[in-house]
């Protein structure tokens, strides 16, 4: 199995306990759930060492990422996988991967509060 590979099953398996934890927090915490109503939005995940993964929040349901060529979303990041990982497991702080470049958003601010709120 090639590292690509390996990194990129890496990522699926955090994205998908991700989308677990959200949506069990949207059932869970019914504050939360009004914050997150009517809040809409389709994300891409770009890592640049390997794939892309895209989703949609809708509904207040966020659904399971899907591999994606496409980066045409309302929420776009991108970031190495060993970034991306650190940010999700929070051993890499956001501003500091936002300031030396290593992470790119492309969002509005209060969709960029919705990715906290997800990561």
């Amino acid at each position: 199995m090639t590292l690509v590979k390996i990194m990129s099953n890496n990522i699926e398996n955090v994205l998908r306990e991700k989308v677990s934890e959200f949506n069990a927090k949207i059932n869970d915490e019914p504050d939360f759930a009004k914050m997150i109503e009517g809040k809409d939005r389709t994300i891409t995940i770009c890592v640049s060492d390997g794939e892309n993964y895209a989703t949609k929040l809708e509904n207040l349901k966020l659904d399971d990422f899907t591999m994606t060529d496409s980066s045409d979303t309302d929420l776009v990041v991108t970031a190495s996988s060993e970034v991306l990982e650190g940010l999700i497991k929070k051993t890499t702080s956001p501003i500091k991967a936002y300031m030396s470049g290593s992470l790119k958003v492309k969002a509005s601010f209060s969709d960029m509060l919705l990715l906290k709120k997800l990561f």
